[in-house]
């Protein structure tokens, strides 16, 4: 098959039409970047994505991964997992690899204007091994694996047509099942027969990106990387199958230990772990591996299983990374010799540590994983490995011959295939027994080869070439800018990979810059803000992204104020309105009139990063606009409890304030504070001063007051509010300020100011939503009420008292 082109050598010519179609300063998407990409998945692996695109007609696109771009169909109703079922797809304009991540609103007035989510992504395949997957295009008729988080299993595109309204027609269908091969459906059909061990193969593993630290943030989870033979188990009925990453049945090879996985459950599964053989130290050791494996002593083999796939007839894969394992830990019996679970520890200070330790012990590291996502074959996506030392697999091409009468032979000459061709990688000369060089040296000896490997450019009259398909792992010092590596020791041979699986892993350097985030560099991103939880300033940052579609719109050309914590919560923290000297990037000034000092305010999500990356974690927005600031849209009852008062009364008191304000007609809703208060608003109509509104407000406050006044007060001196909520009307004027929805505070672990409706108002605590915790959807009720707001009245006015 034809070389693949790498991911970072993006085709400019082939995304032409892309970039015609839009305007990348005022849509967010991404373009193309020209740079070489590492994320790739390895082999002939390529990226898949389904994204839902809600524009003028709701439809789905489907991009493939190749030569460089996304390949890209529109599909209207969706690829379906039905075999009878054909579904059309038009060809669109290529995509950038870029574009396989992107989620967000495109705004108005901008090519295909509305929100972009993934609905299904992961790697795909081309069925045909000796096909060229372009070619196959070309001619009109492609087919592919996928194994995604929805979509597995055999895809079939076929073109129908030509041009027409902007792009080729095509039909995209599932094809059927058959013994031969194909992918697992994501959902099992009722009354579907149950399948034995044969009828097709388990899914790829899931595969780790080398990474040089451990992640941060509290979305990950890390486990001990185990020195041994990967493999997945699959039960199904009496009969156990274990196969190795590369594909090999290794059932028979591993004696009775298929036997003893058979005996975790009566049920169906499958499994993914790792066999190893144990030292006296508890430690995973690749080479007493490979001596039980020579001596066929299959009693000393550990299946240590970390993943579940499926059980019972129902695929486990789809959950998220906790669920599937906290599944496993029921099924996987403890004090069993023979099958153990991999235990894992959470966050990123644990994780630390645990890497520490595994260096201490002369392990080889660990993996971290991301909790939330699916498990996704043959993927890098969201497992990282952390190395104590360099070790990697290197293809055999050749050997040299012994010094000094020496045995076997003097040192391997190793390689790795990068973009289908073999390149030279050093040689290998210690680390090897006697026993070990004469072995080899047998197996060499059978595939001997007149010429080099590496073309008529890597001859050598010093070197015996051979057959490259042996692999070995070695440790080594470092590799030299020319990619060799230096002070190579052998560890030993591996056969559950084939060589062309073998690439050279590059550690990733330290960032010659900072992480980038919505167009702004931050500094420091490793800073913990909240102390004693892990929280960094970049997972503030992240936190910001995410909700920032959801925030925007009440930041967005208002008059801002911020509270800032530049070096935490811990450090020192301050109330800011303006900016004297440098302004953040994003950031505009102005002078309202009849203002003595100029004020902030951002117009795009840059801005808002902007801020928190000056150190910003609290949004204090005015209740009006800049281009009418002295007539509010929107009105704040804060209630303010006493530390003395239970939450269940604030609770009741905000129904009472918000069936006050339904009375005279007004649809109020409700946010927490990220405190022990509660926020009620009011979205109205920009149509009354601040000078009409403020003593309405006052007035409702002292109605409300008058219901419960041992327990309400519109007093705001401290001494004659013990005991009390304080219904805090002053946040209603021109000038003042109210925390943002789903603004952060400057407390705790980080809690969030977040809207909720009136019916799940009863389930929410105190500082209950974290932004470690936060499921980010804007509540009906707030859409609704913003989207219409109330028309305050001068009846209505008289009535409340304004």
């Amino acid at each position: 098959m034809p070389a693949k082109r790498q991911p970072g050598n993006q085709d400019s010519a082939a995304l032409e039409t892309y970039l015609n179609k839009r305007n990348l300063g005022t849509s967010p998407e991404p373009g193309p970047q020209m740079e070489q990409s590492n994320d790739s998945p390895s082999g002939n692996d390529r990226i898949f994505v389904v994204q839902e695109h809600h524009a003028r007609s709701h439809h789905f696109d489907l991009r493939l991964e190749l030569d460089g771009v996304l390949k890209s169909w529109a599909v209207p109703k969706g690829p379906s997992l039905d075999p009878a079922v054909k579904r059309l797809a038009v060809r669109v304009e290529d995509h950038p690899l870029e574009y396989a991540g992107f989620q967000g609103v495109i705004p108005p007035g901008n090519y295909g204007a509305g929100k972009v989510e993934i609905w299904d992504r992961g790697t795909w395949v081309p069925m045909q091994a000796d096909e060229d997957p372009a070619e196959a295009l070309a001619k009109g008729r492609l087919k592919f694996r996928l194994a995604g988080e929805k979509l597995r299993g055999d895809f079939l595109l076929t073109r129908i047509g030509g041009a027409h309204q902007g792009g080729d027609q095509w039909l995209v269908s599932k094809l059927r099942e058959s013994p031969a091969g194909g992918g697992r459906l994501s959902h099992s059909r009722p009354g579907r027969r149950r399948r034995s061990a044969g009828d097709h193969p388990p899914p790829s593993p899931q595969l780790s990106k080398l990474a040089a630290s451990v992640p941060g943030g509290a979305d990950w989870i890390h486990e001990v990387k185990f020195d041994g033979y990967r493999v997945i188990a699959r039960k199904r009925g009496q009969a156990v199958t274990i196969i190795t990453r590369g594909g090999h049945d290794w059932t028979a090879r591993f004696g009775d230990l298929a036997e003893r996985i058979g005996e975790v459950s009566d049920e169906d599964f499958t499994m993914d772990g790792e066999v190893v053989v144990f030292d006296e130290n508890g430690r995973s050791d690749f080479g007493r591996l490979q001596d039980a494996l020579g001596r066929g002593d299959s009693g000393s083999y550990v299946f240590a299983v970390f993943d579940l796939l499926d059980f019972a007839g129902k695929d486990i894969a789809v959950l998220p990374l906790l669920s599937r394992k906290e599944l496993l830990r029921e099924i996987v019996p403890e004090g069993n010799s023979r099958i153990v679970f991999s235990r894992h520890w959470s966050g990123p200070a644990e994780g630390r540590q645990l890497f520490e330790q595994a260096c201490r012990l002369k392990l080889e590291g660990i993996i971290s994983k991301e909790t939330r996502q699916p498990y996704l074959p043959g993927s890098r996506q969201s497992w990282r490995k952390i190395k104590c030392d360099n070790r990697q697999e290197f293809v055999i091409c050749g050997y040299t011959a012994p010094r000094n009468g020496g045995a076997g032979f003097g040192a391997l000459v190793l390689g790795s295939y990068e973009a289908g061709r073999l390149i030279p990688r050093g040689k290998v000369g210690t680390g090897f027994s006697d026993r070990q060089r004469r072995e080899i040296l047998a197996e060499l000896e059978e595939r001997r080869l007149s010429v080099s490997p590496f073309g008529a450019g890597g001859q050598s009259e010093e070197v015996t070439w051979v057959r490259p398909d042996m692999i070995a792992e070695v440790r080594f010092a470092e590799l030299t800018r020319d990619g060799f590596i230096r002070h190579g020791s052998f560890v030993g041979l591996r056969e559950d990979k084939r060589p062309g699986e073998v690439h050279l892993e590059v550690e990733p350097e330290a960032p010659q810059g900072n992480p980038v985030v919505c167009g702004i560099a931050i500094s420091n991103p490793g800073r913990e803000i909240y102390p004693g939880t892990g929280i960094t300033k970049l997972d503030v940052c992240r936190y910001y992204e995410s909700v920032a579609d959801l925030m925007l719109p009440y930041l967005v050309k208002r008059p801002l104020a911020f509270l800032r914590a530049p070096t935490g919560i811990t450090g020192q923290i301050f109330f800011q309105k303006h900016f004297s000297a440098h302004l953040p990037k994003g950031v505009r000034m102005r002078t309202l009139p009849d203002e003595d000092t100029r004020i902030c305010h951002i117009a795009d999500a840059a801005g808002l990063l902007s801020l928190v990356q000056f150190g910003v974690l609290e949004f204090h927005p005015w209740g009006s606009l800049m281009t009418r600031p002295d007539k509010p849209d929107m009105l704040i009852w804060d209630l303010d409890p006493d530390v003395a008062v239970p939450w269940r009364e604030v609770l009741g008191a905000a129904f009472l304030l918000r069936d006050v304000l339904a009375g005279a007609g007004l649809r109020p809703v409700v946010k927490t504070s990220g405190g022990n208060g509660l926020h009620v608003v009011v979205f109205c109509k920009p149509r009354w001063p601040w000078e009409r509104l403020k003593p309405m407000t006052r007035r409702v406050s002292e109605l409300l007051a008058s219901h419960n006044p041992r327990r309400l007060t519109v007093q705001a001196g401290k001494s004659k509010r013990t005991g009390k909520i304080f219904i805090d009307w002053l946040r209603n004027g021109r000038g003042a300020t109210c925390v943002a929805p789903w603004s952060l505070r400057a407390r705790g672990e980080g809690p969030v100011a977040l809207p909720v409706n009136w019916g799940d108002l009863p389930s929410a605590t105190p500082d209950g939503v974290t932004l470690r915790n936060i499921v980010p959807a804007m509540p009906s009720e707030w859409r609704e009420a913003a989207d219409a707001p109330d028309e305050v009245t001068a009846a209505l006015l008289i009535k409340l008292g304004g």
